[in-house]
């Protein structure tokens, strides 16, 4: 987007939220570049001096926040909020903005921090009320929910484990069942907290007896009736008293503020906090700055839909109607089809009523959640956006699910629903998707994922932390990101890995920049990768070569190298050989080590070596395949790539060795597979060697050499110490 472009967003965007941006208005509020100065005291003028800023907010007649407008392929906004900052300085101004139309990032001047909002860094642009508070109580860090309100939505996680004996007694099974029941009656409750209804003095005041016949032949009636279909599920008879119970636990909690814009915040945060949900339809919540990243990644617009085919509590659809309905004031007709005609979702499980009571509770956009098996249901090429955190590991799927995937036969349940996702897509629509870490890397997906990057542009593959869904699973998981399905091919794509996601080891939130934020900084979709990376980020660029050929199909990540060398791929001048594999039980009688999979360790040992030494191993598989490992001694390399100069007269196998292990963090991201990583030789093939001269190289390596000699007497003469110390020991004792 050129800066026009972003600066139509950004119009739209203070619109939606209840700026004013009419000059003939005179309630105006928002003041663009030099129209702003007939507004300012003199002093500020003087100041400021021929600078402009691209948007000036006012409350009242004092000045309050500017804004800085900036393309889509500016990628670090620290520059614009400098430039911002120096605006403020002028203009007596503490609150800034920088928005590139996809990310927008603030920071208040006096604390050098950014804008914070019920503990969450600020990503979108706020009201007037709020950029008030902010204004006036001089901070960067606003809370509109009470503490009494914080404290009752803590209360919710603890009073759902205290009920879990009741549950049980009630033949409640643990999981998705035990938090539908409890989810039904708090549904209610916050229902009744927006004021919409009287349904819960009903429950209040009706004895256990008749609650059962109450809910289930005049709430849920009147719930279908009012919402288009089921909400809340049947209650059951021996759920009677748990249900009586949680009525008289939850009614005197404050669960919702008058201050709060989105009253299903509550809900929100109930399932954030208490979702455990596990069972053999690989169901787990997807956790929300996962969700925020991922629509922020794919930022859907006013007039397209969106779908998430395995919607589970609705996570998805309520974050992109939240994201969409910021995007524009809505009229009558435009708020019809945000409600109506936008969002759309399918769960196979009971769990599709949570989601529709998520977005009920979210602004009535549920009227697109509906309970079906999505993989048997036909959405080919119906909707613009496709999100969602597809289940892993599906079991029992049926041939004939693995035989619907449109253009490309499924290989298991993981690759039909991703395929069930790219071809729910429109032509020229786009999709982001959490999915098992070894779709991205397995090269039992190879076909698959060809199939996808010649008939998208993927974007970015993106490999989140383990334990970043915890504590769902462990597993290893992944984002794909695509646009333009149908209509482009993909040339190249960034390659990310995400070790920062703005949560420590216990999962607890880290303030400020994360990997996730660096990432939206430079995702937009452009023709070539973006110059200017943002440091710190683990990302390559890899390229898709013969994408139409099954046979000579592959990616290729280049190495990262300095512009001020010459350099040549190690094949050029080292032979790259796999190693011969040995069982312990085949092994004979001997000290030579084996060398395998580990990083420095010897399993076992061999009676004779297939390679003299003075050459070194990369490990082939496991967690440390990709260790580079060198070798003065006779070795048996059994599951590692052995390497060895073919001339030693123009290129040492040592400073080949001392290159390749400079770079042992950039070669272990190189792994392929999640239960059993790999290296293979292409990953190495060609690695970038710097062209020095053989006297060079023996310059550098000598000094290396010469201290290893000593170190490895030294180890001689240890080793002999304490065999004489040994054997005497030994002749102390019978």
């Amino acid at each position: 987007m050129i800066e026009q472009d972003v600066r139509y967003q950004i119009d739209r965007s203070l619109e939606a939220n209840g700026w004013i941006l009419d000059a003939h208005d005179t309630r105006q509020n928002v003041f663009f570049e030099n129209a702003v100065k007939s507004r300012l005291p003199q002093m500020n003028l003087k100041k400021l001096g021929q600078k402009k800023p691209d948007y000036t907010l006012f409350d009242g007649v004092q000045q309050i926040a500017v804004i800085e407008a900036k393309k889509s392929n500016i990628v670090n906004l620290d520059d614009a909020l400098n430039q911002a900052s120096d605006y403020a300085e002028c203009m007596d101004v503490d609150i800034m903005f920088a928005c590139n139309g996809l990310s927008l990032k603030s920071r208040h001047l006096k604390k050098s921090e950014p804008l914070f909002f019920n503990g969450v860094e600020l990503n979108e642009l706020p009201s007037p009320d709020l950029l008030r508070k902010y204004h006036v109580d001089k901070t960067n860090e606003v809370f509109t929910v009470s503490k009494e309100v914080i404290k009752s939505r803590d209360e919710l996680s603890n009073l759902f484990s205290e009920l879990n004996d009741d549950f049980r007694a009630a033949g409640i099974r643990a999981g998705i069942e035990r938090f539908s029941e409890f989810a039904n009656i708090l549904f209610l409750k916050l229902l009744s907290e927006k004021g919409e209804d009287d349904i819960w003095e009903s429950l209040m005041r009706l004895p256990e007896k008749d609650i059962l016949d109450y809910l289930n032949r005049v709430i849920i009636p009147r719930l279908s009736a009012n919402y288009g279909g089921e909400v809340i599920s049947p209650i059951t008879t021996d759920s009677t008293p748990v249900i009586k119970k949680i009525v008289q636990k939850l009614n005197p909690l404050n669960l919702t503020d008058i201050d709060e814009d989105i009253k299903g915040s509550a809900f929100e945060y109930f399932m954030e906090k208490t979702t455990t949900a596990s069972n053999d339809l690989g169901e787990y919540f997807t956790p929300l700055h996962i969700v925020r990243f991922m629509v922020r990644l794919l930022s859907p617009k006013f007039g397209e839909t969106v779908y998430d085919p395995f919607c589970g509590t609705g996570g998805f659809l309520t974050e992109s109607f939240k994201h969409i309905s910021q995007q524009q004031r809505l009229s009558m007709s435009a708020s019809d089809k945000l409600h109506n005609k936008t969002v759309f979702g399918s769960e196979l499980t009971t769990t599709a009523r949570i989601a529709k009571m998520n977005m009920i509770l979210f602004g009535d956009g549920h009227s697109g959640v509906s309970q079906r098996d999505s993989l048997l249901t036909d959405t080919t090429g119906e909707y613009n956006n496709v999100l969602s955190n597809i289940p892993f590991s599906l079991k029992n799927i049926s041939k004939d699910i693995l035989n619907r995937s449109e253009g490309h036969r499924s290989k298991d349940a993981d690759e039909a629903c991703v395929l069930k996702c790219f071809n729910s897509l429109k032509v020229g629509g786009a999709m982001a998707i959490v999915v098992p870490e070894g779709v991205l890397v397995n090269k039992t997906h190879r076909k698959m994922l060809r199939f996808i990057l010649s008939n998208s542009c993927v974007r970015m593959l993106v490999r989140l932390p383990r334990g970043c869904f915890a504590p769902y699973t462990d597993a290893k998981t992944g984002i794909i990101y695509l646009t333009d399905k149908g209509v482009g091919q993909t040339d190249w794509f960034y390659r990310v890995t995400v070790n920062n996601d703005g949560f420590d080891s216990k999962r607890n939130p880290i303030k400020g920049i994360n990997d996730l934020d660096n990432v939206l900084f430079f995702h937009t979709p452009s023709d070539g990768p973006v110059e200017n990376l943002p440091e710190g980020l683990e990302i390559g660029i890899v390229q898709v070569k013969n994408v139409q050929s099954d046979r000579s199909f592959s990616l290729h990540e280049d190495w990262k190298v300095g512009a001020h060398m010459d350099y040549v791929n190690l094949e050029d001048v080292a032979f790259l050989k796999n190693g011969t594999s040995i069982t312990e039980a085949t092994t004979t009688e001997g000290n030579i080590p084996v060398i395998a999979g580990g990083r420095g360790t010897v399993p076992y040992t061999h009676g004779k070596p297939n390679y003299p030494g003075n050459v070194f191993t990369v490990s082939k598989s496991g967690a440390y395949s990709g260790y580079v490992w060198w070798h003065h001694d006779p070795i048996w390399a059994s599951d590692s790539i052995v390497v060895q100069s073919k001339d030693e007269s123009k290129y040492l196998t040592r400073y080949l060795y001392m290159c390749l292990k400079s770079m042992q963090t950039p070669l272990y991201r190189r792994q392929q597979g999640t239960g059993q990583p790999h290296i293979y030789i292409e990953h190495i093939r060609d690695f970038p060697i710097p062209v020095i001269s053989i006297d060079e190289q023996k310059a550098k390596i000598k000094p290396i050499e010469d201290i290893d000699a000593k170190l490895r007497a030294v180890k001689e003469e240890l080793s002999g110490r304490e065999s004489d110390v040994n054997e005497f020991i030994k002749s102390c004792y019978k």
